[in-house]
């Protein structure tokens, strides 16, 4: 994917002047905004390096960023489109897809439980999380990792090249700081799709909330199935699941929705304006959700241009 691109970052002057004197504020050392407007990249930026000790990379296009939890979108489409594999109704007992966890532990959770995180935090002794349970899910009924099928399915089509479950350190890797001692870090896991170490482009992570802005559909492809797309309907209006994380997503106002992770990598997708925005940031703050959602909202709804 490429959309074309006409810098109008003077229209979004506010937005940019607050996430940088937040990233100065919080003592991130790197952040990007990237905003897509009516179908063109009309903002991007980016600003500082990949850690705070001199050496380090300045922050570019390429950098790829930890989402932390805004990896369950990922998850959560993983593991729709298995459940619209096997025909499997939200109401469907979870246990007979797990070996490895007593079904007494494991109770009434069920499908729709799973898809919107409505289940218990952890299960069994290894104290494994929802994720966890939708990847055991997704590889007994499609034969396939997550990350397998993500990348089957949407990143290749769409040639999302900087979106990667990471296992090996790299150069493009931008550190956070969540370790106890304050010091920068990367987090290495298993690329089975599942773990905390999904790194992205904040380009990569505009075009997959572009991906949503269009209903699943890039240059008249339908990339995510249709109904995937019903499938979330159905959660959205489903009385049990309403005003819950619906496949990652939160929902509000207006048709908004909008993803977020630990370290500030925000998504956020608003239909009424035909935008998508994303903020990175490699620290944790209390400000992360703020600096975003009241600068861009009145950004976009005020500037003639949008």
């Amino acid at each position: 994917m490429n959309l074309s691109a006409t810098n109008n970052s003077e229209q979004f002057e506010s937005l940019i002047s607050h996430i940088e004197q937040t990233r100065s504020i919080i003592n991130s050392s790197a952040a990007a905004v990237i905003i897509i407007k009516d179908d063109q990249i009309v903002t991007e930026w980016y600003s500082g390096y990949h850690h705070d000790k001199p050496g380090a990379k300045p922050v570019t296009a390429d950098s790829q960023f930890n989402v932390y939890s805004i990896r369950k979108t990922h998850i959560g489409l993983a593991l729709a489109l298995a459940v619209i594999e096997a025909d499997l109704a939200l109401d469907t007992p979870v246990h007979p897809f797990i070996e490895d966890i007593s079904k007494d532990e494991l109770k009434t959770v069920t499908i729709g439980n799973v898809l919107t995180k409505t289940n218990p935090k952890f299960f069994g002794p290894n104290k494994i999380e929802g994720e966890g349970l939708a990847a055991r899910i997704v590889k007994k009924v499609t034969g396939k990792t997550i990350a397998q099928l993500i990348r089957e399915k949407i990143l290749e089509p769409l040639q999302l090249k900087n979106t990667e479950w990471i296992s090996i350190p790299k150069d493009n890797i931008v550190c956070d700081f969540t370790a106890g001692d304050g010091y920068a870090s990367i987090r290495l896991e298993s690329d089975e799709g599942d773990g905390r170490n999904l790194y992205m482009t904040a380009k990569d992570l505009a075009y997959w909330g572009y991906l949503y802005l269009n209903n699943g559909v890039i240059n008249g492809a339908q990339i995510i199935p249709k109904s995937v797309i019903d499938l979330s309907e159905k959660l959205k209006s489903t009385p049990e699941y309403a005003n819950k994380r619906i496949m990652g997503w939160y929902f509000g106002d207006d048709m908004m929705f909008e993803a977020e992770g630990a370290t500030g990598c925000h998504v956020v997708i608003i239909p009424k304006y035909k935008t998508v925005a994303v903020r990175m940031y490699n620290r944790y703050a209390t400000t992360h959700i703020e600096t975003l959602l009241k600068c861009l909202k009145h950004d976009v709804s005020t500037q003639t241009a949008l």
